[in-house]
């Protein structure tokens, strides 16, 4: 599955889209304008993301009649919202996802429809700035806290357990991960990645005091680690995303500060899916680009000016391919879902919410088969 169409600017793909809004409303005198499915790259190109809906609060979760971009629940319920979200990760149907200005970290169940925070301890359980958040497969939460500088660790109950990695932080812990029994955090003052034991919590390794400097790490700001154990940091300093192993090897590096596809200005978050695609969300490009497992830029997704689908100083990104079910009916016509990616946007307006869902899937024929690109005199548009 890849994403294409690059040869077009982003200023074209703005265009044309907000020309095709233009022309629909121009056609619906007094009526309100149903929007065009939204899909990147735009045509003529083959789409192969679509942005699906978006929810910034418990009530946009609610299934109405009619209710275009709307996800899903009923029932009268306490209204919990997303102010300013920052990282989030998915675990078995959950999204759990960090809001920077609420001081919490809020759990959005897609199968049960709800929306909670994960606790309302205060004292030694209190969050103060929650920036990333991990969940094991036990269900215990690691939430990365630069207020707190250190990890609040909570059961799936919400109730607080212990604080680990308290002291390594010279400023700002910025980001968290769990691989098996491994935890995984960086601070990005001293540019310094420490891989600890998930149970004890004592530090296994450090990452990013190699006497090479070309292989530490520059202001790293977002990481995950992939099915393999690799784990993938995003540099601030220099605009790269490279590559290590639990043990500290680099493996790879790509990436540079500019302003063209395949660089970036403000990199933040990033997620490596099953088959190795990596996502990287830019805050100064307002896109989130999407690389192959050889680190080439397949396309990107989510720029501005859209009537709906743009993104607005996006932070963070996690796909995932369960439950493709609840989103499917969001899908233009003939367009399955082969996975879903959510992006949190730091601000929200009448067109984007504080979570935007994206679809990554392929346009079928009549006979359920995959689209090929167009064909002109025998040869196929590229």
């Amino acid at each position: 599955m890849t994403v294409t169409g690059l040869a077009f600017s982003r200023v074209c793909k703005q265009l044309i889209v907000v020309l095709c809004f233009a022309g629909a409303l121009s056609g619906c005198a007094g009526k309100k304008a149903a929007i065009d499915p939204v899909f990147f790259p735009p045509a003529p190109d083959v789409p192969r993301v679509q942005y699906l809906t978006g929810f910034t609060n418990s009530t946009d979760l609610r299934e109405k009649k009619g209710g275009v971009g709307k996800l899903l629940v009923g029932g009268s319920e306490t209204v919990t919202t997303l102010n300013k979200p920052y990282g989030l990760t998915y675990k078995k149907g959950k999204l759990y996802i960090c809001d920077v200005q609420s001081g919490q970290v809020v759990i959005v169940d897609l199968v049960e429809r709800t929306m909670r925070n994960l606790s309302e301890e205060t004292g030694s359980g209190e969050l103060r700035k929650p920036v990333s958040v991990a969940v094991d497969d036990e269900g215990n939460v690691y939430v990365a806290d630069s207020g707190r500088k250190d990890i609040a660790v909570y059961n799936e109950n919400g109730k607080y357990l212990r604080s680990m990695a308290r002291g390594l932080a010279k400023k700002n812990l910025v980001a968290v991960a769990v691989y098996k029994d491994f935890l995984l955090t960086m601070d990005n003052a001293s540019g310094l990645l420490f891989v600890l034991d998930r149970k004890t919590g004592e530090t296994v390794n450090t990452i990013g005091n190699n006497p090479d400097r070309t292989k530490n790490l520059a202001l790293p700001n977002g990481m995950t680690v992939d099915g393999k154990g690799n784990i993938h940091v995003v540099n601030m300093g220099n605009g790269t995303v490279k590559e290590y192993d639990l043990d500290g090897n680099m493996l790879s590096s790509f990436g540079r500060l500019g302003d063209v596809p395949g660089e970036f200005t403000r990199p933040r978050g990033i997620n490596v899916d099953e088959d190795g695609n990596i996502f990287v969300v830019d805050a100064g490009h307002q896109v989130v680009q999407v690389f192959n497992s050889d680190k080439r830029i397949l396309g990107d997704f989510g720029v501005t000016g859209l009537p709906a689908g743009s993104l607005n100083l996006p932070a963070g990104v996690v796909t995932t391919r369960e439950h493709l079910d609840l989103f499917q009916k969001y899908a233009a016509p003939g367009f399955k879902l082969h996975q879903l990616i959510f992006v949190t946007n730091q601000f929200q307006s009448v067109i984007n919410k504080a979570v935007s869902v994206y679809g990554m899937g392929e346009m079928l024929d009549g006979k359920g088969e995959a689209k090929s690109p167009e064909t002109k005199d025998g040869k196929t548009q590229k």
